[in-house]
């Protein structure tokens, strides 16, 4: 009909009722053939082909064939992911220390190791610097020994440079509190000079003398705080730990009434608490204190503690029985 002479418009809307009834029909031919997984949605798979024979003569044909033998030859993989249901995980605030892996405990092998090569121990040395200090300062001070000068050296370099940026940043705090005049001021300096020397014995970075001076300076700046502010509880709390640690049973015994009285929260304390009254020898109490921490998730070993306290919690309480030695 287009390669005849007639051009009229009568002409041209026939050859496009034509085509259109043709396209259409090529379109419902084409669907039947379409794999299952490409079939829907198929109102709007239908109108695409329509549109794509109509508007595309004869080549749109070829095509749709020929992307029905693609699809054929090679289909779509199944992108459906299938998901199930898993219980949410117990929340605890005191994680798995670092550098106490595999990895860390790795590279403290090669380290302990005279026999690895140099290169590898200095490897290990470099890796390990990056690791807490609480956790690799133990390994770093026995290479203070190590007959390797370069181990040692690199070894008193790593713990002398943690110990000096505390120290400055406590110099540096002395320098402001030498210059405040305001009370709460002074409270929040005195505050913050302790909590840098607790970290310096947390981090283990100061022994013997210098851990008892760190303790006293610790003590003291933590004392003038709550002289000027009473009521701040976490230096309650810091003085528990302290006291404790240094086995100053009354102390710690006061550190806990202020700390619980001024609100600190009892989950947390519940350890110390216990630690105190084994102290005391109370050990009666340190079962009842094991059955609250059994159900605080915020104490990772709190079922392992639990069962070795309550081991005897059955047994007659006359004195040397049931209890530990």
């Amino acid at each position: 009909m287009l390669l005849g002479r007639d051009h009229s418009m009568q002409l041209m809307v026939t050859y496009l009722l034509l085509h259109a009834v043709s396209s259409v029909l090529f379109s419902m031919a084409i669907r039947l053939v379409i794999t299952a997984q490409y079939r829907h949605p198929r109102i709007w798979l239908l109108v695409y082909l329509i549109a794509f024979n109509f508007f595309m003569p004869v080549i749109g044909l070829l095509c749709a064939l020929a992307a029905i033998l693609v699809g054929v030859l090679w289909p779509k993989l199944d992108e459906y992911v299938e998901f199930d249901t898993a219980s949410a995980p117990r929340f605890t605030t005191v994680g798995k220390r670092e550098g106490s892996g595999f990895r860390g405990n790795r590279m403290r092998a090669q380290l302990g190791n005279l026999n690895t090569p140099l290169d590898e121990r200095m490897n290990a040395l470099a890796a390990i610097q990056n690791a807490p200090t609480r956790s690799s300062s133990e390994a770093l001070r026995r290479l203070l020994a190590d007959p390797a000068d370069d181990v040692r050296l690199l070894a008193y370099g790593i713990l002398d440079r943690k110990e000096k940026k505390i120290t400055q940043r406590i110099v540096d705090t002395r320098q402001k509190l030498d210059a405040a005049a305001e009370g709460q001021q002074r409270a929040v300096l005195h505050k913050q000079i302790a909590e840098l020397y607790q970290e310096l014995i947390y981090q283990n970075l100061v022994q013997g003398d210098l851990a008892i001076y760190s303790c006293d300076q610790m003590r003291d700046h933590a004392q003038q705080a709550l002289l000027l502010n009473p009521a701040e509880s976490g230096l309650w709390f810091m003085l528990v730990r302290l006291e404790l640690m240094c086995s100053n049973v009354p102390g710690a015994q006061l550190a806990l009434r202020h700390a619980q009285q001024n609100g600190f929260a009892r989950e947390r304390l519940l350890p110390y608490l216990a630690e105190l009254s084994f102290l005391q020898k109370d050990y009666d109490r340190v079962r009842a204190l094991f059955v609250e921490i059994s159900f605080n998730p915020s104490v990772s070993a709190a079922p392992q503690l639990h069962r070795y306290w309550m081991k005897h919690a059955q047994a007659p309480s006359t004195a040397g029985e049931g209890r530990p030695q």
